[in-house]
């Protein structure tokens, strides 16, 4: 009965152990390698993009098959991370959840997180090492920041963040490289006149002044110059009342027209993260009405600009001595 007692105390005693093929060595280097603290890459890409999930889907058949090529490689996690308008969020893990995810409520997509985690065993190394791939798909959102990731959150822009933390530098420059390629094809810059217009608001209030004022100064002067010799006093007087009215009519065009602007002021072209039916609906209202704001900003400049060389004209026929 003793006997039988004490095996009984050593099974229990080894039932909880388990073998690693690891010396201490290499059992320390496996640990370091995935709790160290790797090199980071981060980068960030502005302009326009319309994605959907296939988009997605091809994104992730890109990077997993170059890694795969190069490298004894096991993915660990795949994670996605969809943001809605109304704030709620959510989180698929594995890229068969992805694949297969239908959203049935009406909520409209705004942003999607994609991160990868990878076991690589470089040539150079004993043990394998975790990397961990992050891209970021954040649209315009009029400064609330849904789904932002702090290092690429930009208000009134799209952007795409890409964020790469890697143990081999070599390795994560080549797959920086190829991630910033695949993603220059599917975002599109805007003009640079359009971006003049986006995001120089005072520049092109201070713009339509100056022709405002120009206009009327060069008419003017003109005026002016036909009078110079009239004697009559009273003439003079009248004439330099009239300009001087003219000019306050001119100031008070161009604040009205400045007002009149900041309600159309318009920042990024929208983009989409189209991942649920709702978001299609939601493209083509915003689409609309994105072509609408355009058309009545530069409807109210050449207003102003109209009305500024009316002006000039109706003041040189009523006014003409």
């Amino acid at each position: 009965m003793i006997e039988k007692s004490q095996d009984s105390n050593i099974d229990n005693k080894t039932s909880g152990e388990i073998a690693l093929p690891f010396n201490e060595d290499q059992f320390k280097d496996f640990i370091v390698s995935l709790l160290g603290k790797p090199q980071t890459i981060t980068k960030r890409f502005t302009g326009t993009f319309d994605i959907d999930k296939d988009n997605l889907i091809t994104l992730h058949q890109v990077l997993h098959q170059r890694i795969n090529q190069q490298n004894n490689a096991r993915l660990i996690q795949f994670r996605a991370t969809i943001y809605y308008d109304d704030n709620s969020t959510v989180t698929l893990n594995g890229f068969d959840h992805l694949v297969n995810y239908n959203e049935t409520l009406p909520l409209v997509s705004v942003s999607v997180h994609l991160t990868w985690q990878y076991l690589l065993k470089f040539q150079d190394k004993e043990s394998f090492e975790k990397q961990e791939i992050s891209i970021s798909f954040q649209t315009a959102n009029d400064g609330n920041p849904i789904g932002s990731m702090d290092e690429f959150y930009h208000p009134y822009r799209n952007v795409v963040g890409l964020r790469i933390s890697h143990t081999a530098r070599t390795w994560g420059a080549d797959i920086e490289g190829l991630l910033s390629k695949h993603i220059n094809t599917i975002t599109n810059k805007d003009s640079k006149v359009l971006d003049f217009f986006k995001y120089n608001d005072d520049a092109v209030e201070n713009i339509v002044s100056i022709f405002l004022f120009g206009i009327t100064l060069i008419f003017s002067i003109v005026k002016t110059n036909k009078i110079l010799n009239v004697t009559d006093t009273s003439i003079l007087i009248k004439h330099y009342g009239n300009l001087l009215f003219l000019f306050f009519g001119i100031y008070v065009l161009t604040r009205f027209t400045v007002v009149i602007l900041e309600r159309f002021e318009i920042f990024s072209s929208p983009s989409f993260v189209r991942l649920t039916k709702e978001t299609e609906k939601f493209k083509l209202k915003k689409l609309k009405s994105y072509k609408k704001r355009w058309a009545k900003y530069f409807g109210t400049i050449l207003l102003s600009l109209i009305i500024g060389i009316l002006s000039n004209i109706l003041y040189k026929f009523l006014f003409v001595q």
